[in-house]
């Protein structure tokens, strides 16, 4: 499953639909952080704390940011989180037959 990210607001629905999906023993979920609300100063910091924290103890879940944002806005994100490209952003779109977007 892909889940797309575009805001950095997440509503209580956002955080429990994360929360559902990444507790899928079975499932890998790829998390793509997009766009300029993912790096807006409101971003939810102690959500993507969490949610580095979970991956850590969970190999299955995978997040990324798209680098040309983070680059060209100047933001540092985790090390937890992997910067990938446009080209790397296509293939795994092709990947993922579910997609959900938050927005």
């Amino acid at each position: 499953m892909l889940i797309t990210i575009l805001t950095s607001t997440l509503s209580t629905a956002d955080k429990q639909l994360l929360t559902a999906a990444f507790e899928q023993s079975n499932a890998v979920v790829s998390v793509a952080c997009l766009g300029d609300g993912v790096y807006a100063p409101g971003v939810d910091a102690v959500f993507f704390e969490s949610l580095t924290t979970f991956m850590n103890n969970n190999p299955q879940l995978n997040v990324f940011f798209l680098s040309s944002d983070a680059v060209s806005r100047g933001v540092n994100l985790p090390a937890q989180i992997t910067p990938i490209s446009n080209k790397e952003l296509a293939a795994l779109s092709a990947r993922n037959t579910q997609w959900v977007t938050l927005s």
